[in-house]
């Protein structure tokens, strides 16, 4: 009879059987470089827009299992200005004058006809989401940052091998 045997394979699927426990903290330690990258590159995006420094300072990346979420956090009252800019909006009637002057006055042209047009026409819609999305850079984060995943995982499974797992072959008696 002959066995073949591997105390490699063996320390293999030792790492193997507590991967679980290892393998949220390899994703949330690697989404959450992502996020950072990513929402850094948002804040570029929207410095393009020329949007006011508290929209393009309020964009954060937030790291939940399996995924992470990246966005500006301002409120204008009750409405999301983020989503505002992506979006639009249809006519304001009751639009209050004091933030479209002090947006106006950032940008350093006169606050009565933008008030006047918000008023009546709303807001253009300026998407900045697929601008972030599809930039080189933002997709080359993504790529490495699932390359980065898998490698620590398989680096993780043969953590402690030194060179390729050895198998032998050996003789262990048999039937005469």
């Amino acid at each position: 009879m002959l066995a073949i045997k591997s105390p490699d394979l063996e320390r293999i699927a030792e790492n193997i059987s507590t991967l679980p426990s290892q393998h949220d903290e390899f994703i949330r330690r690697n989404l959450g470089a992502l996020g950072r990258r990513v929402a850094y590159i948002m804040t570029v995006v929207l410095a393009e827009h020329k949007v006011t420094g508290s929209l393009k300072d309020s964009v954060q990346s937030v790291v939940t299992p399996g995924q992470v979420e990246i966005g500006p956090t301002a409120k204008s009252g009750r409405w999301d200005r983020g989503l505002l800019l992506e979006q639009g909006t249809g006519p304001i009637p009751n639009l209050p004058f004091g933030p479209i002057a002090a947006w106006a006055e950032f940008r350093g042209i006169p606050a009565g006809p933008v008030w006047m047009t918000i008023k009546r026409e709303g807001v253009k819609p300026h998407p900045f989401i697929d601008d972030v999305l599809y930039r080189g850079d933002t997709q080359v984060a993504i790529e490495n940052t699932a390359r980065r995943i898998g490698m620590d995982l398989i680096a993780y499974t043969f953590q402690g091998l030194s060179g390729a797992p050895e198998i032998g072959a050996q003789f262990i008696g048999g039937a005469e």
